[in-house]
């Protein structure tokens, strides 16, 4: 309790009460300090905010749009059209609602532009192979690319993401149970400059759990359709979600507890430099001959894969683990 005016949240970490009011300063606060304290941009930064349309994404482009003229930095926004039909096009006429609001700027990069099929048909063509991977692992890498690309050609300095705590822990947790070493030193709350063709991401959100993210939204009427991805059901997310709020519950603080597991254990076992190195199809940066951008691509698309093979030869999914 800090006015003695009715409650409207409760901090369980803080063990107290707050107003709407009071909540909205405390929140915005913490995320502009979490910016300067870590150096997420300089003055002078083209931030690329990647937005999603949902609440975590749309707030992280309404709070740097608001900082920008504080912290000396220009915002745009990057959205990624996926190709999925009763979803996609509704988060995205939210996105575009709050930018025109706000007055920034939103570019968007589609899977069918770039790759020359939607998701959707990509799924459809991963059933018939057997699921071997899911849609979710598809789709990251794919999202991934096409934000970089996008990113790059908008000239951003930085592109930040709306990653939250909640994200941060069950991530760290699957990288754990998967001993996925590599995995967890790259999930920092900035990344390393591994390749002048990677924009540096940024989490502003990185310590914000994610359901004071989704208080401010309602606080502030930051929409976003409620309509869930169908794919989501294939996400191994889903187990370590609800195993991490069960004990969140039960022991509030857990969540902190585990991003500072993951960060001691960074400091810990810090990454070697390895010299970059660059997928011979495409050129960019890929720890393996062939990028999983173009390996995945090559595995659903024939004309694709005749092209990668006159490049370098036959592929062997099987090594991959896509047979």
């Amino acid at each position: 309790m800090v006015c003695g005016k009715k409650a409207s949240v409760y901090v369980s970490y803080l063990g107290d009460y707050l107003c709407a009011e009071h909540f909205v300063e405390y929140f915005e606060r913490r995320v502009y300090d979490t910016i300067v304290h870590f150096r997420l941009v300089e003055e002078g930064d083209r931030v690329a905010v990647a937005v999603s349309g949902g609440k975590d994404s749309l707030t992280t482009l309404y709070l740097l749009s608001k900082f920008a003229g504080r912290l000396g930095i220009k915002v745009f926004g990057v959205a990624v059209d996926e190709g999925i039909a009763g979803y996609r096009e509704y988060k995205l006429e939210a996105l575009r609602n709050l930018a025109a609001k706000l007055g920034v700027e939103i570019y968007v990069g589609s899977f069918k532009d770039y790759f020359g099929f939607t998701l959707d048909e990509a799924v459809k063509k991963l059933k018939e192979k057997g699921l071997v991977i899911k849609p979710c692992s598809v789709c990251g890498v794919f999202r991934r690319y096409v934000m970089n690309a996008v990113a790059r050609e908008h000239d951003a300095s930085k592109l930040a993401t709306g990653h939250n705590l909640d994200d941060e822990t069950q991530v760290f947790v699957m990288n754990a149970l998967k001993s996925h070493i590599d995995g967890i030193l790259r999930e920092g709350i900035i990344s390393d400059e591994t390749s002048a063709t990677l924009v540096p991401r940024i989490k502003p959100l990185y310590l914000i759990p994610e359901k004071e993210v989704l208080t401010y939204t309602l606080i502030m009427n930051i929409y976003t359709p409620f309509v869930e991805c169908p794919y989501i059901v294939y996400a191994m997310r889903h187990p370590v979600r609800h195993w991490v709020n069960e004990v969140e519950d039960e022991d509030p603080g857990f969540k902190y507890r585990l991003l500072a597991s993951k960060e001691l254990a960074r400091k810990k076992i810090k990454a070697p430099y390895k010299q970059p190195t660059y997928c011979r199809v495409c050129g960019e940066p890929s720890t393996n001959p062939i990028c999983k951008t173009c390996l995945y691509r090559a595995y659903l698309d024939e004309k694709y894969k005749k092209l990668v093979e006159e490049k370098m030869g036959k592929i062997n999914f099987k090594r991959y683990g896509l047979e």
